[in-house]
């Protein structure tokens, strides 16, 4: 093997980015997290202290989703502020959902 190609090859290993699978797998065990410190409580602003940097919105608030068409997470019919101050959205009220079943990974595949 060539030095050109192993230093390519180098670059692939180092340069991992995460997966669709790994950002959900971050995204459940945030708001599985979140739940715990609120007796089964789910707010964003309380799943978002748990994300890795990598995690965009879009893609936290597609897994929300997910969880409450499968009936994981249900509204609780409160409203609290957003708090994300990067997006301006802070004072914009966010559903407060709650947890009611386990949530495999599996359920996000």
């Amino acid at each position: 093997m060539s030095a050109a190609v192993q230093d390519v090859l180098d670059v692939i290993v180092e340069d991992h980015r995460p997966s669709r699978v790994d950002t959900r797998q971050a995204i459940r065990s945030a708001i599985l997290r979140a739940a715990a410190e609120r007796r089964g409580l789910v707010h964003i602003a309380a799943v978002r202290r748990h994300l890795p940097s990598w995690v965009s919105v879009a893609q936290t608030g597609a897994v929300i989703n997910r969880l409450v068409r499968r009936g994981y997470l249900v509204p609780t019919g409160r409203y609290e502020p957003n708090g994300d101050t990067h997006a301006r959205n802070g004072n914009k009220p966010a559903a407060v959902r709650r947890l009611v079943r386990p949530i495999p990974p599996e359920a996000l595949r």
